[in-house]
């Protein structure tokens, strides 16, 4: 087993890094801010305890060696590791406990990061880390305190409450809005939802069109991602009133027609049983309960 002290020092490492990186003492030196020497002191330091050279030199450069291309992506690696579990520390040290969400990314993108900070404002020293998921999950399979699911509606989902029914909205660009006739939405391209394509034929039927609309030739995953679209190609789309209500009372987005309908999904806090007696736990859920306006 290597002892300690035979372990190479942080600063010879970084040193290694940063020459392998640039492939030039002098840039490495100038990165470091430390002189052309002190670079060339580390590297033969760190070459003699390893027993092998890193790097050729040669009259108008330097390479790595077959054992430097080895070692430098082994290398990259754990220190990157060091300084993920350091700043993790740190910063967990700052807040009384840690919240672990997993939402779904439109579930995140359109509605948590614009409405995360008043929870923060009563909660401010709970850090939360939000991951995204989809689709249904196992206890067993999760590191998560909370998830939110868009799911069938169901009464039968384990551990689970529903914030709300999914209301779909047909969504276009504020100024569309005055769109007064079926058949004037229909020579506009509708934006596919590829993970629920049945959405726009469920459109159709409410509508009563009869005609093949124009479809976008790219369709998307996530909600999200359809909105960003629309902003930038135009067209209609299919989203959530609560992920699109601001942008429409704000009259950024339109409703043209004010069309919309009930999809027959839903969105479901999810708790394991053995986190909900943590208070943070506890906090959160009540906050996004006030926030759906759950009783």
């Amino acid at each position: 087993m290597i002892k300690g002290s035979e372990y190479p020092s942080h600063k010879a490492l970084r040193t290694f890094i940063s020459v392998a990186n640039s492939l030039s003492f002098s840039q490495a030196a100038q990165e470091l801010c430390v002189t052309q020497s002190a670079v060339s002191k580390q590297i033969a330091s760190l070459e003699l305890q390893l027993g092998q050279a890193l790097f050729e030199r040669h009259a108008n450069g330097i390479t790595l060696t077959v054992a430097g291309k080895h070692y430098l992506p082994k290398v990259t690696e754990a220190l990157e590791a060091i300084q993920y579990a350091t700043a993790s520390v740190l910063q967990s040290g700052q807040a009384q406990g840690l919240l672990r969400v997993n939402v779904t990314p439109s579930f995140a993108n359109l509605w948590l990061i614009p409405n995360i900070r008043r929870f923060h404002q009563t909660h401010s020293k709970l850090q939360v880390s939000v991951t995204t998921g989809d689709g249904q999950v196992k206890e067993s399979l999760s590191n998560a305190d909370i998830m939110v699911r868009c799911l069938p509606l169901s009464k039968h989902y384990d551990n689970a409450h529903l914030l709300c029914e999914e209301e779909l909205v047909l969504t276009a660009e504020a100024n569309t809005k005055n769109i007064e006739s079926i058949d004037e939405l229909a020579k506009l391209s509708f934006i596919p939802q590829i993970t629920r394509p049945q959405l726009w034929e469920q459109l159709r039927y409410e509508l009563g069109l009869e005609q093949d609309p124009t479809y976008y030739p790219v369709g998307f995953e996530h909600f999200y991602l359809t909105l960003e679209t629309l902003k930038k190609e135009g067209g209609l789309a299919l989203l959530p009133r609560f992920m699109v209500n601001s942008a429409l009372e704000e009259e950024t987005l339109s409703n043209p027609m004010r069309v919309s309908f009930m999809s027959g999904y839903g969105y479901y806090l999810i708790v394991p049983n053995y986190r909900m007696a943590s208070r943070p736990v506890y906090d959160f859920v009540e906050w996004l309960k006030s926030e759906f306006e759950l009783k």
